[in-house]
């Protein structure tokens, strides 16, 4: 990884202002660095929190865009999976996932087992350079008593085997986004905590930096502000005359730690008996079970994740479904984990699946104003390594 460390941001002489400490607004500075630009991440409450906290802590190697062959898609996600594996492999690593197979649509061993041989080809170069203990091994398909001696619980009517196949996992995921704000901080970034910003400073066309609130309330001054504040950057462009409804509609996704034992020790991906049901998937958890994700519509005006207790319900209704083994009740309920997440165009409730950048110097608004609204955790560092690498040059701004 080769980078031009910049000199810490100060107020007065950052190269550009982030809003948002989020994954995003984190990678963001941590790339701007890798390029030699000092970066100033203003975080209205702490940084990693709201969605980037409750993700689902899988690190997805892109197998599922075989399915539409988006064989582009594959390989981006192969490889940010393999970047997180070598960036921390202390807090990363490789973990077994089963999917029981019942012959449903493309859910049949057959259909399998060539998606797997054409994964393996498509990202031969997805544990290049990393140590023994961080490479993923291929996907296999397992026949029925394989799946039964991994997964004693499994649903045997139908059953004609299982998928098994890895990816990355990371149990400690506070760990993880501390050890990429050190990174982006040894590369120059600076990150203020508790700086709700509250306007944008333009100097004729153009901007000149940002009005922060809280304790060190006042100017904050750079010529790029990218706002990548996730559920609130709809609300920040329009704030600052550059009106985007495009840019973030939310749909609420979440999780649930159960207090369960897991019901194997690989992660599962189960669905229920019944045609369309939603395909779930279970991860242990220091001994408990970790379910995710739902998702629910969103009718609300604010930006503040919430969960109804009828949308928990439902959820362990689908669960009881899928792993009636797991015998989850709302008393076993140890935490809800909720984030707003940009849902997909003429959906209600299925999350987008690319990410939007927005000049809007290009659309009228100030030039050097930027938005990002991403989707993916585990694609945050590529999509702000193509912002970074599409900024205006220092000299020109």
């Amino acid at each position: 990884m080769t980078s031009k460390p910049a000199r810490p941001a100060r107020s007065g002489d950052a190269d550009l202002i982030v809003i948002g400490g989020g994954i995003y607004g984190v990678m963001l500075a941590f790339e701007a660095g890798r390029a030699g630009r000092r970066a100033l991440v203003l975080e209205r409450g702490q940084i990693g929190d709201a969605t980037t906290a409750n993700w689902f802590r899988i690190l997805h190697g892109g197998f599922r865009y075989l399915q539409s062959l988006d064989i582009v898609r594959t390989r981006e996600s192969a490889a940010e999976r393999r970047w997180f594996l070598d960036f921390a492999p202390d807090l990363v690593q490789p973990f077994p996932f089963l999917m029981p197979l019942y012959g449903d649509g493309l859910k049949r061993p057959s259909f399998l087992r060539m998606a797997f041989l054409l994964e393996s080809v498509l990202t031969a170069g997805r544990n290049r350079g990393l140590r023994p203990e961080s490479r993923i091994a291929p996907g296999r398909t397992l026949s029925v008593e394989e799946t039964a001696a991994l997964y004693a619980d499994v649903r045997r009517e139908g059953l004609q085997g299982a998928a098994l196949w890895q990816d990355a996992v990371a149990f400690d995921d506070r760990a993880l986004m501390n050890r990429l704000r050190h990174a982006a901080e040894s590369l120059g970034a600076v990150f203020e905590e508790q700086t709700p910003v509250l306007d944008l400073q333009v100097s004729g066309d153009r901007v000149s930096g940002v009005i922060v609130g809280g304790p060190r309330s006042g100017p904050r001054t750079a010529p790029l502000v990218i706002n990548a504040a996730g559920p609130w950057s709809g609300e920040i462009a329009e704030r600052f005359g550059a009106p985007a409804p495009e840019l973030f509609r939310p749909t609420l996704a979440f999780n649930l730690l159960i207090d369960r034992p897991p019901l194997a020790a690989t992660g599962l991906a189960v669905a229920g008996p019944s045609p369309g049901a939603p395909m779930l998937f279970l991860l242990p958890l220091e001994g408990r079970t970790f379910a995710g994700t739902w998702h629910v519509e969103w009718q609300a005006e604010d930006r503040e994740a919430r969960v109804a207790e009828a949308d928990v319900d439902a959820f362990l209704q689908a669960l009881a479904q899928a792993a009636p083994a797991l015998g989850a009740t709302r008393g076993d309920v140890l935490g809800i984990l909720p984030g707003l997440q940009p849902l997909a165009k003429g959906s209600r409730t299925a999350v987008c699946d690319r990410p939007l950048t927005i000049d809007h110097g290009r659309k009228g608004g100030p030039r050097g104003l930027i938005s990002v609204s991403g989707v993916k955790y585990t694609t945050a560092r590529h999509v702000a390594q193509q912002v970074v690498a599409g900024l205006p040059d220092p000299a020109d701004c």
